[in-house]
């Protein structure tokens, strides 16, 4: 009797301990979506087919199954690059997204691709996420990217671009 006592709190003790590791343990989570930039732009002409682009740009993503962590949570970016030719491998840029519970999330990026007076621009990288405030304290992830910037004849200094990918994150 006492021999199956003993087996009996030998063996809750073991699933306990395991148990709790395995629900500790953080998952992987993806959200696919596109993510849409209204853009405001300064230019520095630096040479013969070089310039500086820096800007800031504001918008909103959305979730193609119209939820997650990241549906309908807006987005300010600050970043810039180096064109030559209308080639740029040298953009960076830091973003916050702020949830729909207020809640945000700190990023950087890496970009580069190729700008179009005409047609659609296009560039690709890697966002990483820095940390973020409330549920997404702790955030950790890295994911690719691809910018669309269509021409479009709006004012001067401004552009509308989007990207689409995959947000891929753990939460602690």
């Amino acid at each position: 009797m006492r021999k199956s006592i003993l087996v009996l709190v030998l063996s809750l003790l073991l699933l306990l301990t395991f148990g709790l590791s395995i629900q500790a343990q953080s998952r992987e989570v993806s959200e696919s979506g596109v993510t849409f930039y209204y853009v405001t732009s300064k230019l520095l002409p630096l040479g013969e087919g070089v310039l500086r682009h820096d800007y800031e740009a504001n918008g909103v993503t959305v979730n193609d199954t119209g939820e997650g962590l990241f549906h309908n949570a807006s987005v300010r970016v600050l970043g810039g690059m180096t064109i030559e030719k209308g080639i740029y491998k040298d953009e960076l840029g830091w973003g916050v997204w702020t949830l729909q519970n207020g809640d945000k999330v700190f990023y950087k990026y890496s970009w580069e691709g190729v700008i179009k007076p005409k047609g659609v621009g296009v560039g690709k990288g890697t966002v990483t996420f820095v940390n973020g405030t409330g549920t997404c304290s702790g955030i950790k992830g890295s994911f690719e990217m691809t910018r669309y910037c269509p021409w479009t004849p709006t004012t001067q200094g401004v552009g509308m671009c989007y990207s689409k990918g995959k947000i891929t994150y753990t939460l602690p």
